[in-house]
């Protein structure tokens, strides 16, 4: 018989071995390992995929332009131990830790990485990937949640970490030298309530014309 669920949904399967999921696990799974479970999650919803490329877009044009580090998109998994290995909606690896990115994975965490929350992963995110991130050391993590419409920024400082939530105004990237974006342009709402965009490389424009990192 066979499950048929309405999304949003996620599934979870526990006691998977990082064996079987590397085994497993293809270039089109919709599933990722966290905490020796493997946890299969819905379809994206429109937004979710808006947001995802609108991001990776400016990331992958900047980086093309200034160089210094590369992004990957989901689907791409973070190994940070034998029982996790999660799967960023994007992650940022620096150049001199590129030798790091396997063909199966990241050996490691990433620099960077940006979650973007969907209805049925909050409590996933917030309660079990943030503080995992956290643990692993990586520099810089931005959750950014539609419902909320505010991107929190969890980042090292000195010997401890400092975080931070916008709804508007610039956030500046501390480990992609010069990044930055407006948080306002992610919230502008078009017909029926869908996120409306702006056009990448006008921001992208404005992210290279600015100078220097505000």
């Amino acid at each position: 018989m066979i499950l048929e669920l309405e999304p949003p949904f996620l599934v979870i399967k526990p006691d998977l071995s990082e064996a079987d999921f590397y085994r497993l696990a293809g270039e089109d799974s919709d599933w990722e390992y966290i905490d020796g479970r493997v946890v299969m999650h819905s379809p994206a919803s429109s937004r979710h995929e808006r947001l995802f490329r609108f991001f990776l877009t400016l990331f992958d044009y900047y980086l093309g332009k200034r160089g210094g580090a590369e992004v990957l998109g989901s689907r791409f998994p973070m190994r940070l131990d034998p029982a996790w290995s999660p799967e960023p909606d994007l992650l940022v690896v620096r150049d001199e830790r590129r030798h790091l990115i396997t063909k199966q994975r990241l050996e490691g965490p990433a620099d960077m990485v940006v979650e973007i929350v969907s209805e049925a992963d909050s409590h996933l995110i917030y309660r079990e990937k943030l503080p995992r991130y956290r643990d692993a050391g990586i520099p810089e993590i931005w959750i950014v949640d539609p419902a909320r419409g505010e991107v929190i920024a969890d980042r090292t400082a000195g010997p401890g970490r400092e975080q931070s939530a916008r709804k508007s105004g610039r956030l500046a990237s501390t480990v992609i030298s010069g990044f930055w974006i407006d948080v306002g342009w992610l919230w502008h709402e078009g017909q029926e309530g869908e996120a409306d965009l702006p056009p990448p490389h006008a921001c992208l424009e404005e992210i290279l014309g600015s100078g220097q990192q505000p």
